[in-house]
């Protein structure tokens, strides 16, 4: 099993759910052909360095995974025929500095997926001491008056 990184381009034409749809169809690729998703990374609508098929953006959407080196043929193969791709570019991870370089990636885009859940939270639990420091602040100031 080795270590590879994918970066797909879809359309930008499509709404989110046709998006997410396309993205889905990616991964299904990926592990019917016995690969194991590490991580992935949404990096979201972005202006292209040049012009694909008159499309000017493109959604970028980058997936870590581990597979045999065989199938990398078959899933390359998928990608091309997919007409939702405007264009896919894969990664080999081989050296063991290469390995540790995608050991971190993986690494951060866990992070990145965990840190929207937890500033979620965040923001449902912010209110109430932001209230109390409020609160605080008012009887201090009628003290001092």
């Amino acid at each position: 099993m080795r270590n590879y990184e994918n970066l797909v381009i879809v359309k930008p034409t499509f709404t989110a759910e046709e998006i997410n749809a396309s993205i889905k169809a990616v991964e299904e690729v990926i592990t019917s052909n016995g690969g194991e998703i590490a991580a992935t990374s949404p990096m979201g609508m972005r202006k292209l360095a040049y012009p694909i098929n008159k499309n000017e953006r493109g959604y970028f959407h980058v997936i870590y995974y581990t597979i045999a080196p065989a199938a990398i043929a078959e899933i390359e193969r998928r990608f091309r025929i997919n007409e939702d791709l405007l264009r896919f570019v894969t990664i080999k991870y081989d050296t063991n500095r290469e390995v540790a370089a995608f050991n971190a990636l993986v690494e951060k885009a866990k992070k990145a997926s965990e840190a929207p859940k937890a500033t979620e939270t965040k923001e449902t639990e912010a209110p109430a001491p932001q209230e109390e420091v409020a609160a605080e602040t008012e009887t201090t100031e009628a003290a001092a008056e």
